[in-house]
C-alpha cells in the first residue's frame, strides 16, 4: 500500500524504503510539508506520535482550516455576487426564443439547494440583479417576500435621497 490516509493532515507513506508520516497542512495559500521517518524516531508508533504532534502545533499555530465557501468571490464568477449568475432559459414551445436573467443559489440548513430567477425583460436588468442579490440574502424562493422587501428598500433609499438634495437657491 503506497499512501493511506491517516487524520486530517496526516498520510502514512509506504514507498520501496520510504516509510513514515507525511504532515501537510495548507493556511492562506502557504503550504508546509513535512515527513516523520519511522526509522528516524525509532518505529512506526513514535513517527506516528510525533507526526500528530506536529499538526497539532502547526493548527495551534496558524489556526483551523477554512473550508467553506459560501461567501466567497471565487475566478468562476462573472456578475461579482456570491451566488448570483447570469441565466438563460429557452423556450420548449417557441422555437429560437430565449431569455436572460439572474439566478440567485445557495444551499440550506438541510443541505438542499434554493434558487430563483429574476428575468431581465420583466425587471429590467438593473433590478433583476439587484432582486437576485436579495433573494440570496434573504435565501427565500418566495418572490412575493423578496419583492415586497425591495419594494420597502427602494422607497426607503428614495426617501432618504430627496432628503439630501438641496433645492437651488433663486436668483433675484
Amino acid at each position: 500500500m503506497p499512501t493511506q490516509y491517516v487524520s486530517p493532515g496526516i498520510t502514512r507513506f509506504e514507498i520501496g524504503k520510504r516509510l513514515g508520516f507525511m504532515v501537510r497542512i495548507c493556511r492562506n495559500g502557504k503550504k508546509i510539508n513535512e515527513y516523520f521517518s519511522d526509522s528516524t524516531f525509532g518505529g512506526k508508533l513514535k513517527a506516528k506520535k510525533a507526526a500528530q504532534a506536529r499538526y497539532e502545533q502547526l493548527v495551534k499555530k496558524l489556526g483551523p482550516a477554512i473550508t467553506s465557501i459560501e461567501n466567497k468571490l471565487t475566478c468562476r464568477n462573472t456578475t461579482g455576487a456570491v451566488g448570483v449568475h447570469k441565466a438563460r432559459s429557452l423556450s420548449t414551445q417557441w422555437p429560437n426564443s430565449e431569455s436572460w436573467g439572474y439566478c440567485a443559489s445557495w444551499v440550506n440548513e438541510d443541505g438542499s439547494r434554493g434558487k430563483i430567477n429574476f428575468a431581465w425583460k420583466k425587471y429590467g436588468k438593473k433590478n433583476a440583479f439587484q432582486l437576485a442579490i436579495l433573494a440570496r440574502k434573504m435565501k427565500s424562493i418566495d418572490r412575493e417576500k423578496v419583492l415586497a422587501k425591495f419594494e420597502r428598500t427602494v422607497t426607503a433609499n428614495n426617501a432618504t435621497a430627496k432628503q439630501t438634495i438641496v433645492p437651488k437657491k433663486k436668483k433675484s
